[in-house]
């Protein structure tokens, strides 16, 4: 990739810098992505400016598993999938996410969350 710049915020500036960034006529919203760390889940925010080839910026945090992850649908309303997506697949608590779009009613919790290891 040509130019992909990272920028590390906290949980409690997430709408603040969204909402500051976000300009639907310059930047396109890629996606979220969750993976699990081990001690919490690493959540980053993809965007790429229209018109530029090879260039990607994310906002990225981390939270820990009990903690409530503030929803930015309000402000880019196409992220409501990846936000339900983050509640399906690794059991993020979304702000306003109903979850169960992704899974059958039958299918394990958060399948892409670490198994916890006991004792």
């Amino acid at each position: 990739m040509k130019n992909f710049e990272e920028v590390e915020i906290k949980i409690s500036e997430l709408r603040e810098v969204i909402k500051n960034f976000y300009n639907p006529q310059e930047w396109h919203f890629i996606t979220i992505n969750g993976t699990d760390v081990g001690d919490g889940i690493e959540v980053k925010y993809f965007f790429a400016p229209y018109g530029k080839k090879g260039t990607v910026k994310a906002f990225s945090l981390k939270l820990g598993y009990e903690e409530t992850l503030p929803t930015i649908r309000d402000i880019i309303p196409s992220a409501w999938i990846a936000e339900e997506e983050l509640k399906d697949l690794l059991g993020v608590n979304v702000e306003g996410a109903k979850g169960g779009i992704f899974l059958e009613p039958d299918s394990p919790k958060a399948p892409l969350r670490k198994e916890v290891k006991n004792g």
